[in-house]
């Protein structure tokens, strides 16, 4: 039987343990140890990304972040935040890198896979170093391929998944589809059992053409953030798009607006305390079972996954305001179509009659230059279409939604 909760148990020691080495370390601010869940609801306020962002801004300059692994958001949306952690130091039993890894190792990985780990490297991220590290400790079979397209060589990359008779691969739904693609091009047969998928939801049109290519295969959805590591994942053994949470190193809320809210208590070196990941979610337990588990909603501001990124809709509406275009009244909507390919299709307040193929192409070619959408376009993971309002779709209320996902969900990461 499943029971709503609005809150993982508050591991109160854990937390005041971290809390002590902070105020150890001088850190500035007014970090406070609590008695309970109550005086820590009444002692941190909810932290947004500016707050997080702040924080990082004053711990740089107060000297904190020195010897320690440098991690960024993409700042693709707003201001990068500049985070960093030290977790990988003084690894015991009792530590989050072996007990991830644990994790891992008894839900997603074994020792005798051979894993093509397709995440982005680099870029000041750690999903892709992260798991390097995280797959090297399991003992599997490694390929570190990075984002398929880096190589620029299809036929060396199948060749190389070939020859080691690679049979997981590891990386966003983009990613992977990528690689299906250039292996239906190119007729090329890959024994992939596992598919590993982070950062987005794999929507259903992906899931069917990805199976097309590779019938025995099996997926598994990582739920993270680039502020928090691997915070859960999904196996086959549970229901769709529920991810167990590793409650021992997250302490996750619901708000009475259903927005979680993350503590990470792997001490990181930038406090991250009731954080506003920025996902609507649902969180439950099951008759029987200690764990914890989220469902994943959908993002909180308005933005979209798109290849692997998020694309926040305030840069449609300024680059139709470049193209000449009243950006007041337009809807997104995102279709999944043929090849495991996402559409977006932006219906602009203007009858179909006066939307020609002049306008079309004009208002595609401004909206092309929003740097992430355009890498989608160019990786042929998504396409893009400029209509008029015929095609606006109001909700209930008969209200016009600006963003409309059709992509069909079945799992999230």
């Amino acid at each position: 039987m499943k029971t709503i909760q609005r809150r993982t148990a508050f591991p109160v020691d854990k937390f005041n343990q971290m809390v002590m080495g902070y105020i150890s370390e001088d850190y500035p601010g007014s970090l406070q140890t609590v008695t309970d869940y109550q005086g820590f609801i009444d002692a941190y306020p909810v932290m947004d990304k500016s707050a997080l962002a702040a924080s990082g801004r004053q711990l740089l300059a107060a000297g904190k972040m020195q010897g320690c692994y440098v991690v960024s958001t993409s700042g693709t949306t707003r201001s990068p935040v500049i985070l960093a952690n030290k977790f990988l130091q003084g690894v015991t039993e009792n530590s989050y890198p072996y007990q991830v890894r644990q994790a891992m190792a008894e839900h997603v990985f074994s020792a005798n896979d051979v894993v093509a780990n397709l995440l982005t490297a680099g870029g000041l991220g750690n999903s892709y170093e992260g798991m390097c590290r995280l797959l090297e400790n399991i003992g599997v079979t490694i390929l570190p391929v990075g984002r398929p397209d880096t190589l620029s060589n299809n036929a060396l990359l199948l060749d190389l998944l070939e020859r080691f008779s690679a049979d997981v691969l590891v990386g966003s739904p983009s990613g992977i589809v990528q690689v299906a693609q250039a292996a239906l091009s190119a007729g090329v047969s890959l024994p992939i059992r596992k598919i590993v998928f982070v950062g987005e939801a794999f929507h259903l049109s992906k899931r069917e053409f990805v199976s097309e290519q590779w019938p025995q295969a099996s997926f598994y959805s990582i739920y993270g953030a680039t502020e928090l590591g691997f915070a859960a994942i999904n196996t086959p053994q549970m229901s769709a798009g529920h991810h167990l949470v590793l409650s021992d190193w997250f302490f996750v809320e619901v708000s009475e607006q259903g927005e979680l809210l993350v503590t990470d208590l792997k001490a990181p070196v930038v406090p991250l305390i009731r954080y506003r990941i920025g996902d609507y979610g649902e969180l439950f337990s099951v008759s029987g079972d200690a764990a914890y588990y989220l469902s994943i909603g959908d993002r909180v501001e308005e933005e979209f996954s798109l290849g692997g990124h998020k694309i926040r809709l305030d840069l449609v509406r300024k680059q139709l305001t470049a193209a000449g275009v009243d950006a007041t009244y337009c809807q997104v909507t995102l279709k999944s179509v043929e090849l495991g390919r996402d559409r977006v299709e932006v219906a602009l307040d203007l009858p179909d009659s006066e939307v020609g193929q002049s306008l079309q192409a004009h208002v595609a070619s401004v909206l092309s230059q929003i740097p992430k959408l355009s890498e989608a376009l160019r990786r042929g993971v998504a396409e893009l279409s400029v209509v008029g309002r015929e095609h606006f779709q109001f909700n209930a209320r008969q209200k016009l939604p600006s963003l409309r996902d059709e992509r069909q969900r079945v799992g999230v990461a």
